[in-house]
């Protein structure tokens, strides 16, 4: 999940939304068929790849699927991801 900050055809730079501070929050470049739009939320969904530049390696994610989530409440969905952590915990005790 992450809010696009850089677009252009075919590729975006996205910063992580998942976590609540945003100094940490990391970037990616992603390569996609469509065009993002600035400032809005995606769900992507495809392959992280390697590519190697002058300073070392630099990730990338192929997306085969950029889902528009702009109007998810991600407080919600991560309070829902560990509810479902506790129960899977418990059924397995």
């Amino acid at each position: 999940m992450g809010i696009v900050v850089d677009a252009s055809p075919g590729l975006a730079v996205i910063q992580d939304i998942y976590d609540d501070d945003v100094k940490k929050a990391g970037k990616i470049q992603v390569i996609v068929e469509a065009s993002l739009e600035l400032k809005k939320r995606y769900l992507f969904i495809g392959e992280v790849t390697e590519k190697i530049v002058d300073d070392g390696k630099e990730l990338r994610l192929n997306a085969s699927i950029a889902h528009d989530i702009d109007t998810l409440d991600v407080a919600l969905f991560k309070e829902v991801q560990d509810m479902e952590g506790k129960v899977t915990k418990t059924m397995s005790e």
